[in-house]
Parts: structure tokens; C-alpha cells; sequence
């Protein structure tokens, strides 16, 4: 069972796009983008995310999305200040809680029939 618990946002980018939002209710309440890959563009997405020095999550056995931070941080929950004592610290919470999110969206996306 996952320490965190998702809210699910639909934003509509200045594209014209609908992304997919995963905010942890918990800390370090961050935000996650989750990413659709269809097969023919997989490979692209993923060199383009690397090239952005994006960090990256993957859920077990699924090749049809990713994941990456999307920023974090409200009124109620400030962005966290990362400094030299506690960098280590905040840099696991972040990566736990994106792995988190990437295995939720998985088992959300796999069980509804909704991107």
C-alpha cells in the first residue's frame, strides 16, 4: 500500500492540449505529469524527456506512459527549500512520491477506461 494518496487534475495546456495531473495529498505534495507514449512515439518522448534531463518513472510491465515531476508547491503546501543538509532527504521523498504516482496512475489507468 502507498504512503501517498493521488487527486487526479485534467489542465488544459496553452497548446491546446489535456494533461494529466497526479498531486500527492501528502508530502512532498508534488505534482506529477504523466506522459502517453503510443508506440510510435515512445522512443522519441523518452530521448526528448533524457535530453531535457527530465527524471523519469516507469510502471511494471507498461510501455503506454511515463512519468515526470511537474512542479509542486501551494498556499497551504510551499515548494520546499532544497539546500545542502537535507538535498539527499528531499530528493528521495520526490522520488518515491513520483514512483508512487507512476504505479497509482498504472493500476488507475488499467482498471478505469480513462487515459
Amino acid at each position: 500500500m502507498s504512503e501517498y494518496t493521488f487527486e487526479i487534475k485534467k489542465i488544459n495546456g496553452e497548446n491546446g492540449k489535456v494533461y494529466t495531473i497526479l498531486t500527492a495529498n501528502e508530502y512532498p505534495w508534488m505534482n506529477v505529469h504523466i506522459i502517453q507514449t503510443p508506440p510510435e512515439l515512445r522512443q522519441k518522448i523518452l530521448e526528448d524527456l533524457e535530453r531535457k534531463h527530465y527524471r523519469v518513472t516507469f510502471a511494471l510491465g507498461r510501455t503506454d506512459f511515463c512519468a515526470i515531476q511537474a512542479g509542486g508547491g501551494s498556499d497551504e503546501h510551499p515548494t520546499i527549500p532544497i539546500n545542502q543538509s537535507n538535498y539527499e532527504q528531499v530528493g528521495k521523498a520526490l522520488l518515491s512520491c513520483q514512483q508512487a504516482a507512476t504505479d497509482f496512475w498504472a493500476d488507475y489507468s488499467g482498471s478505469n477506461e480513462t487515459d
